[in-house]
């Protein structure tokens, strides 16, 4: 094999080499296959190439996978290969770990021999890029702070406003999902009210903190959200809901990981200082889905930031490389990562941006992505049903005169390692096996052996973050620095400092988390150790500053033993120190979900006790409002009474009034005596009568008067009861207690013990 610099080395055709033009990839490509079909191998090929002709490469990898890039070995010795070998692989092989790390390297310097390669080429791909694993949200990797990708746009950007109203729909979706609200930009009130404030916040050049966002949501910086008031489209309440679940997220200390390290500076992930090309590698496999969702999207933002700034160019530049696809590229569903990717698929090739992805399964990829990539690599496939896919999307591939019968049977033929390419820059179809690897492949690494690779790495590299001073030499130990202050000088103090993951797990209240602990202690001489819980310092800082100066230390770390002892100690006392404290109220058998803070549950109980009370208070009412129903037909039917009794007592007193004076009339000008005097006689009954209606109508009067004070009473009742429901179901009448939780020794990993060089 002949090495040239625009010429990628990907295997063989028969006898002849299978060479592709690097400039192509700025068409982009796709690799498909099933497990086991050597995707990864001719992932890591195409990179390895990149790396050898200096074109730097972010690879964003969901599996853990693409850290094998970082186990080159130059002398493919015995012992290079020792500590990456699994001891059960080596024993079911019948081998010791040490006879399986000669039969590795043996078998490596044959493939590469077999395929015309040597060992001249693994130091040439060391040579020619710097490798790096980061682990966003973790420490076992290189840290970067991911919220450093949410700063304010350039001003160019900002002055594009359909790629800032893009990058800012994509970062809203990415916060939300955080916090489970798969949001609709059109019609999410919370999706419309946070991308708001992000864009009130990047007008003004100003970054959007995840601290600024959670206040502004729950004091907007605005008065109207388009015509309406910022209450009348959300009210307070609502926004409330929303701050509180983002401020679960940022105030879990596990959190603080994720503010830690480098920025996200494209630039610097694709050269050092010195503009040497660099791979670096994100190790996502660590996270879940929302929290992968929101990484992605971010660092494809940013991407897309830094492609607008450049020139163009009709070679190939840089690389970004994803493996599996699956979730971040769909057909159906607009996720987070959608928008950025296929702007980088539709756009980058003018700025010399090659995009590459993998996938086993075509049907995880859009439509409109897979028309603008110009090469498929397509690998043994699982189902008729993906054969079928990938045949339609190569036939209405720009560009492309694809035989479908012919391409169906090569497709129908493919072996392990075998891959049939469809380039839209050449013409016919290529079936080749993909060339031996420089980088030991060895599988997905486990967080111990990222962390030694990028200890050893950070060590190596010429890439500081700050400027260099000498700094103490302590054996066995790395070393960070945390800074409070910005000064011309610095006195720091040292510090034995533990990181871990801890595991809380309890099934009766469905707690079931992961979340960061720390511990430190002051050096002292001899073996005694006092260790305390400390909060996350952040952030930490790889290389000591300009004029700093150190206090001395008593190193008492001899060796790896003790170093080793000194890491079980720290998880012992973590097990007994860091506990959980799970809140709950026993009289209403809640308690306090594993996400939710004091403030988070506090509100859920309180909306709890509104609704008991709302229930209650509803049934006291529906009884008062029956009996009330009930006294005011009575009323009604009493007002009737009264009114007839009066009329009856008026009809009375004015019969009387006429029977009594015609019978007074009648004596006193009547001639019959007697008719006169009966006439009177008459007269003095009819009023005992009236009186008698009279005496009717005052009873009536009573009545009503009486069932008045009755209703009234009633009225005063209901009201006297609301009120002691308000007092039974105010929140402040509440017995909280706490439940505390402990890990157990063997739920504390991922443990990291350094000197932390503290600023006085």
């Amino acid at each position: 094999m002949q090495e040239s610099n625009k010429l990628f080395y990907l295997g063989r055709e028969g006898g002849a080499d299978t060479l592709y033009k690097s400039k192509d990839l700025t068409t982009h490509a796709l690799i498909i296959g099933m497990t086991g079909s050597g995707k990864t191998g001719l992932g890591i090929g195409l990179i390895e190439e990149a790396a050898l002709d200096a074109i730097p490469a972010i690879v964003i990898d969901p599996k853990g996978d693409m850290g094998n890039l970082l186990l080159t070995f130059p002398h493919l010795a015995a012992e290079d290969f020792l500590p990456w070998i699994d001891p059960s692989e080596a024993a079911s092989k019948n081998q010791s770990v040490e006879e399986a790390a000669k039969s590795e390297a043996k078998l490596w310097a044959d493939g590469l021999k077999e395929w015309g390669q040597d060992v001249s080429r693994i130091k040439a791909l060391k040579n020619g890029a710097e490798f790096s694993i980061y682990t966003p949200g973790a420490s076992h990797g290189r840290r970067i702070n991911i919220l450093s990708g949410l700063k304010a746009p350039s001003s160019e950007l900002a002055n594009d406003t359909d790629a800032l109203n893009s990058m800012i729909a994509s970062s809203t979706a990415s916060i939300l999902n955080l916090i489970g609200i798969n949001s609709d930009p059109l019609s999410s009130k919370e999706h419309i009210l946070v991308s708001t404030i992000i864009a009130h916040f990047y007008k003004r050049a100003q970054d959007c903190e995840m601290e600024a966002l959670i206040a502004a949501i729950i004091n907007p910086p605005f008065e109207k959200v388009g015509v309406f008031s910022t209450e009348a489209f959300m009210p307070k309440d609502k926004r409330m809901e929303t701050a509180m679940k983002l401020n679960a997220i940022v105030a879990n200390i596990s959190f603080s990981t994720w503010l830690e390290g480098e920025d996200i500076d494209i630039d610097r992930l694709l050269f050092t200082e010195e503009r040497k090309a660099r791979v670096s590698i994100f190790n996502i496999a660590h996270l879940n889905d929302s929290e992968r969702m929101f990484f992605v999207t971010v660092l494809l933002n940013n991407i897309v930031a830094w492609m607008r700034l450049q020139e163009g160019s009709p070679s190939l530049r840089a690389i970004l490389y994803m493996d599996e696809i699956f979730g971040f590229f769909p057909p159906n569903g607009n996720p987070p990562s959608k928008t950025p990717m296929l702007t980088l698929l539709k756009q980058a090739r003018a700025f010399g941006l090659g995009v590459i992805l993998a996938t086993q399964n075509p049907v995880d990829l859009d439509y409109k992505g897979l028309s603008n990539i110009g090469a498929w690599f397509i690998g043994r496939l699982q189902t008729a049903q993906d054969k079928d896919r990938v045949l339609d999307g190569l036939i209405g591939l720009n560009g492309a005169t694809v035989n479908k019968s012919e391409l169906g049977a090569a497709i129908s033929g493919l072996k392990k390692r075998n891959f049939l390419l469809k380039n839209v820059n050449q013409d016919g179809l290529v079936v080749f096996q993909t060339r031996w690897t420089l980088s030991y492949l060895k599988g997905p690494l486990s967080r111990d052996q990222i962390k030694s690779l990028t200890q050893s790495n950070l060590s190596k590299n010429k890439t500081p973050l700050v400027n260099k001073v000498d700094t103490p030499l302590i054996p066995y130990m790395e070393q960070r620095f945390y800074y409070k202050t910005e000064s011309d000088s610095y006195r720091l103090t040292p510090y034995l400092v533990c990181s871990a993951k801890a595991i809380f797990i309890n099934a009766k209240l469905s707690i079931d988390l992961k979340t960061a602990v720390w511990a430190e202690t002051a050096f002292a001489k001899g073996e005694q150790t006092e260790w305390r819980l400390m909060e996350a310092p952040a952030p930490l800082e790889a290389v000591a500053r300009k004029n700093s100066s150190f206090d001395k230390i008593s190193v008492f770390i001899d060796d790896q033993k003790r170093l080793n002892a000194l890491k079980k100690e720290a998880i012992a006392y973590t097990g007994r120190a860091k506990k959980l404290c799970v809140l709950s109220a026993p009289a209403l058998k809640m308690e306090a979900r594993q996400e939710e803070n004091e403030d988070e549950f506090r509100w859920r109980i309180k909306r709890k006790l509104d609704e008991l009370f709302e229930q209650e208070s509803k049934g006291l009412k529906s009884i008062y409002e029956k009996k009330r129903k009930t006294l005011e037909d009575r009323r009604s039917r009493l007002a009737l009474k009264l009114d007839k009794e009066k009329a009856d007592a008026r009809n009375k007193t004015l019969d009387t009034v006429v029977s009594i004076g015609g019978g007074i009339l009648s004596a006193l000008f009547s001639k019959g005596k007697l008719g006169s005097v009966a006439k009177a006689a008459s007269g003095i009954k009819s009023a005992g009568k009236t009186i008698k209606e009279q005496n009717d109508v005052r009873l009536v009067e009573r009545e009503l008067f009486e069932l008045e004070r009755e209703t009234n009473n009633a009225s005063n009742e209901l009201e006297i009861k609301i009120q002691e429901l308000k007092e039974k179901y105010d929140i402040s009448k509440v017995d909280f207690e706490e439940i505390a939780l402990y890990p157990k020794n063997t739920d504390i990993y991922d443990e990291d013990l350094f000197v932390l060089w503290k600023e006085k």
